[in-house]
């Protein structure tokens, strides 16, 4: 089914929040020339629209921030958010690896009343979806100013190493879409050049929304880039990474460069019945987080108008290196719930290969290329028939997935190069590793 509405319009009435503009419908396709009558739906996307001011904004003086950048005094996530109610900013901070999206556990549930059976209401992001494939907002020779809103830890103190959630605050104007990056350009000079340090690009870990939900923010999935003397074990901050450290230790407040957004390997193919596999190692579930976000998480119009199977695989070392797994869990059921009440609903799949813990069917570890060559049947009639395959992490993942995938191949008589070059050409085929 086709739904059409006027979405440059509400892009223009979105930011007046006037009183009286609180609704759109989005209304079924249909035929003038049709002469059967049928009974339609009408759906209402009730959009949060205020003529008050928050009392917060008062206090601070008529709408005058007298409060640090980034502190988030100024700004209550919960309820200036457009959406509103979802908290998901502070608890995302509060909760670290511990986070659990509770305002999920019931998906199907609409705050607002209706006695029409034949209407559906729902609360609805629309301002954003017309901004096709965003280009740089600033560029690298001429970057933007970022601050950070908050930061927490992902990954249980018993994992190997440090991965932090890093939301930043952008300019206004500066918009980008699932599947983009972001670069960063850390304050100070690299010592050996004497020059200021160069860029750094993470792949982006929110929707076009952000985690706030009123498109200002940005998500980052950021690994500490530590090393560690191979001789006698000890780390070696001279060696460390610049870029990452300093986000993994970046305080509310703090303000840098950035640059972007860049990038249209890894973007989400636009028919919404088409199949989509993630693969990723560590913080490579970047891009895959705000996938999943706009296709289950989010009421969007793409959320909704989803209709293709979802399969997430993500190789980690330990249980507790596990990234976003509530998430997963809370998108899994709204999956559900959203099957439940659609023929032909979308669904999620998400498989764990923890090496450490878990073997494959030789007895070795299980890595992301065991998954996919035990379910090759399933991976290639997938292909076959249209899926996207993405791929995303340390560069060191592609040569295990390559020579596996072309063992499944000869397995069926098929030519790997061919095949290969087949799904490059369909445009099904996206990597990104760094």
């Amino acid at each position: 089914m086709k739904f059409t509405t006027s979405l440059p319009l509400l892009m223009l009435l979105a930011p007046l929040c006037l009183e009286h503009v609180n609704a759109f419908q989005v209304r079924p396709r249909s035929s003038s020339s049709s002469t059967t009558t049928t009974t339609t739906t009408t759906t209402t996307t009730q959009l949060a629209a205020s003529g008050t001011t928050s009392p917060m904004v008062l206090q601070a003086g008529g709408g005058i921030p007298l409060v640090p950048a980034g502190d988030r005094l100024l700004f209550d996530p919960a309820q200036e958010g457009m959406l509103g109610g979802t908290q998901s900013l502070n608890d995302r901070l509060t909760s670290g690896s511990n986070y659990q999206y509770g305002y999920l556990n019931d998906a199907a549930a609409s705050p607002i009343n209706m006695t029409d059976v034949n209407i559906n209401v729902k609360e609805c992001q629309g301002w954003l979806e017309d901004l096709g494939v965003p280009g740089p907002f600033a560029k690298a020779t001429a970057p933007v100013s970022a601050t950070v809103l908050g930061r927490t830890k992902l990954i249980e103190d018993s994992a190997p190493g440090d991965i932090q959630h890093v939301i930043l605050k952008l300019p206004e104007g500066f918009h980008y879409v699932e599947g983009q990056s972001l670069s960063v350009i850390p304050p100070g000079t690299d010592p050996k050049t004497g020059k200021a340090n160069k860029p750094r690009l993470y792949s982006i870990a929110s929707t076009r929304y952000g985690d706030v939900l009123d498109g200002s923010t940005v998500s980052l999935c950021v690994r500490r880039a530590e090393f560690f003397d191979p001789v006698n074990g000890l780390k070696d901050d001279a060696k460390k990474g610049v870029c990452s450290n300093f986000l993994c230790d970046a305080t509310p407040g703090t303000t840098f460069q950035v640059a972007g957004p860049v990038g249209k390997t890894m973007l989400l193919p636009e028919d919404p019945t088409t199949d989509i596999i993630m693969v990723a190692t560590g913080t490579g579930i970047a891009p895959f987080r705000s996938f999943l976000h706009r296709l289950f998480v989010e009421e969007t119009v793409a959320r909704h108008q989803f209709q293709g199977r979802a399969w997430l695989v993500l190789g980690v070392p330990v249980t507790g290196g596990l990234l976003y797994p509530q998430e997963f869990a809370a998108m899994q059921r709204n999956a559900v719930a959203g099957a439940a009440g659609a023929a032909g609903g979308s669904s999620l799949e998400v498989t764990y290969a923890i090496s450490r813990e878990m073997q494959n069917q030789q007895g070795g570890k299980l890595y992301v290329q065991d998954v996919l060559a035990e379910r090759a049947d399933d991976l290639m009639e997938r292909l076959d028939n249209g899926a996207h395959i993405f791929f995303c992490g340390l560069k060191g993942m592609m040569p295990g997935i390559l020579e596996a995938l072309e063992q499944v191949a000869i397995s069926k008589g098929l030519d790997w190069s061919t095949k290969l070059k087949e799904y490059k050409a369909n445009h099904q085929w996206h990597v990104e590793v760094y």
